[in-house]
C-alpha cells in the first residue's frame, strides 16, 4: 500500500542534496517551516518537502513517487516545483499543469565578502537608511502586499526569533527591503523585494547587502536562487558566485 509519511528527522535533508537550487528550504520544512513526506518512514528512498512557495522532489523517484507529488500537491498549493532530477520534473509534467523555466542557482557556499557588500553601502542616497524588521514592522510589512513574504512563513514570535530583515526607507517612507524568507540550521534564505514605483534605482542591490552583511554578523550563510536575470544580475553584483541555469516547473493557475 503506497502511504505517504510525514517525517521532521533532519537526516532526511540528504534525500534532496542534489537540488540545484534553494538549497536550504528543504531543512526550513523539517525544522517547522514548511512539511516533509517521504515514501519510508525507516528507509526513504525519495520525499517531497513543501516550503514557502516551493514543493522540493528529492531522492530517487521510485515507484511511490506519482503517489507522494499527489499527496503533497492536494495538500499544498505551490508555486515552484524543483528537483535535481528530471524523472522528477517529467512526472509532474505529467500530472500537473505546468511549465518549464529557467531559475539561476548560485553557490552558497561561496558567500560575498563582507568588504565588497560596505563599498556597496557607501552609495547610500540622501535621506535613505535601514529599519530592521522588529517590533511592530513585523505587521507592517504583512499588511503591505510588496513585503509580506519577509515575514509570511513566520508568526510574529518565531521571526523575532528566527527571522533576519531590512527596510529600506527614504525620508522615512519603506521603499524596499531584504529578509529571510525562510531560516534554516546556519543559515537563511535571501528575499528580496523593492515597491513597485520605486523599481530601478539600485535600492534592491542596497537592501540585500545590508542584509547578508547582518547574517555574516551572525554566522549564518546567506543563500541565493534567482527567478528572474534580473535577480541574477544582482546577485552578480553583489559577489555570488553563479552555480548556472537550471529547469524548474512553474505550476500554472487553472
Amino acid at each position: 500500500m503506497q502511504a505517504a509519511f510525514p517525517t521532521t528527522d533532519r537526516r532526511r535533508a540528504a534525500l534532496f542534496a542534489s537540488l540545484p537550487g534553494a538549497q536550504g528550504m528543504a531543512s526550513a520544512a523539517l525544522e517547522g517551516m514548511g512539511r516533509v513526506w517521504t515514501d519510508s518512514p525507516a528507509e526513504p528512498g525519495c520525499a517531497v518537502a513543501a516550503a514557502g512557495d516551493f514543493l522540493l522532489c528529492g531522492g530517487r523517484p521510485g515507484l511511490s513517487a506519482a503517489h507522494l507529488l499527489r499527496h503533497a500537491v492536494r495538500q499544498e498549493k505551490r508555486e515552484w516545483i524543483i528537483s535535481g532530477s528530471d524523472a522528477w520534473l517529467a512526472l509532474a509534467e505529467r500530472m500537473l499543469p505546468v511549465e518549464r523555466i529557467t531559475r539561476w542557482a548560485f553557490d552558497h557556499h561561496v558567500q560575498p565578502e563582507d568588504r565588497r557588500l560596505r563599498e556597496l553601502l557607501t552609495n547610500m542616497p540622501e535621506g535613505a537608511e535601514f529599519r530592521p524588521i522588529e517590533g511592530e514592522w513585523i505587521g507592517w510589512c504583512r499588511r503591505q502586499a510588496w513585503s509580506e513574504d519577509f515575514v509570511s512563513l513566520y508568526s510574529d514570535e518565531s521571526y523575532a526569533r528566527r527571522g533576519l530583515g531590512f527596510l529600506l526607507t527614504v525620508d522615512g517612507e519603506a521603499v524596499a527591503g531584504a529578509g529571510s524568507y525562510v531560516s534554516y540550521p546556519g543559515g537563511i534564505e535571501v528575499q528580496l523585494q523593492t515597491r513597485e514605483d520605486q523599481q530601478g534605482r539600485g535600492y534592491a542591490v542596497l537592501a540585500a547587502a545590508r542584509l547578508i552583511l547582518a547574517a555574516h554578523e551572525r554566522g549564518l550563510v546567506a543563500s541565493w536562487d534567482a527567478a528572474s536575470p534580473a535577480s541574477a544580475h544582482i546577485a552578480c553584483k553583489l559577489g555570488y558566485r553563479p552555480a548556472g541555469a537550471y529547469q524548474a516547473l512553474l505550476v500554472r493557475k487553472t
